[in-house]
């Protein structure tokens, strides 16, 4: 079976436009070309398609339960040369973007929400990393892209570009010792048991805010507000990540006394050091900052 995606068209526009030569007009060819076409397709199926015993043509039961799959057949056969097309413009077929887990699922949902739209052909892989986890990531070339919350600057192996800054706050469960203290000084804090994130490479919260005798290090904030949930200690967490908690009583924000109460970490998209931003990603840096400072207004 040999028949060709002319054939196909023909058969298609003919059913569409109600006759050969209609369908000729339509497709911009002789009617001999048309009607040759829809007769080889018949030889080359085994099937008729069309009755040809009145004054046009008529769509025959065969004929009628092929025009589905030939219909779906020529559109699977537009989007592949779409595709080829959209891919030899440079766009790419797939952008790896390692994320920082402290980011709330929330802004990942608005920040990809609309992804497909504007990428069609582009899927995305999501990688989730603590501290230097994500530039590390992008470092080694196992994600093209990363939304990173750094100690300090980003790692010079990498470009980029601040989009915003995260609030943290110390908190402790509603039942903790801490939590009773109108006032709470880094002397208070040193004889509780102190929850502290560390990246898969050894990167940790600042010295500067590690104020524990005791501390208990963590790739995972999540499984770092369980424990603290559960009075086990204290611990530095993602003002949004709480946020819920404070509501319902379980957790309170500790009035310490440095840092004005509470501490900010920058949102930075990396990248590649030297190399520019692929169009994908220059558009997720650029949305992603529109979200970030509409979020801020709100607040």
């Amino acid at each position: 079976m040999g028949f060709s995606l002319e054939y196909l068209e023909a058969f298609t526009a003919a059913v569409e436009a109600g006759s050969f030569s209609a369908a000729a007009r339509r497709l911009g060819k002789a009617q001999s070309r048309v009607s040759t076409a829809i007769a080889n397709l018949e030889i080359d199926l085994g099937v008729v398609l069309f009755d040809r015993s009145g004054k046009y043509p008529v769509l025959t039961q065969e004929g009628g339960h092929l025009l589905r799959e030939a219909r779906s057949i020529l559109h699977r056969c537009r989007a592949f040369s779409e595709h080829a097309d959209r891919l030899a413009g440079g766009v790419e077929p797939l952008i790896r973007l390692a994320v920082d887990e402290l980011m709330p699922s929330s802004i990942l949902a608005d920040l990809l929400e609309g992804f497909p739209e504007a990428f069609p052909d582009t899927d995305v892989e999501l990688l989730m990393g603590v501290m230097g986890d994500v530039g590390e990531m992008v470092t080694s070339g196992r994600a093209d892209a990363g939304i990173e919350l750094p100690i300090g600057y980003p790692a010079d192996s990498c470009d980029w570009r601040l989009l915003g800054r995260m609030d943290f706050c110390v908190v402790a469960a509603s039942h903790h010792p801490l939590a009773a203290l109108t006032r709470v000084t880094p002397q208070d804090l040193a004889p509780y048991r102190q929850f502290v994130a560390v990246s898969r490479e050894g990167q940790r919260e600042p010295e500067a805010y590690i104020f524990g005798d005791r501390t208990w290090q963590c790739e995972s904030s999540h499984v770092i507000k369980e424990f603290v949930l559960r009075g086990m200690g204290w611990a530095g967490l993602a003002r949004h990540h709480v946020a819920g908690d404070f509501r319902a009583g379980r957790l309170v924000e500790l009035p310490v006394t440095f840092a004005g109460g509470y501490f900010q970490s920058d949102i930075c998209f990396v990248w590649e050091k030297g190399r520019p931003l692929k169009p994908s990603a220059q558009w997720l840096a650029e949305t992603l900052a529109a979200i970030l400072q509409e979020s801020r207004h709100k607040r």
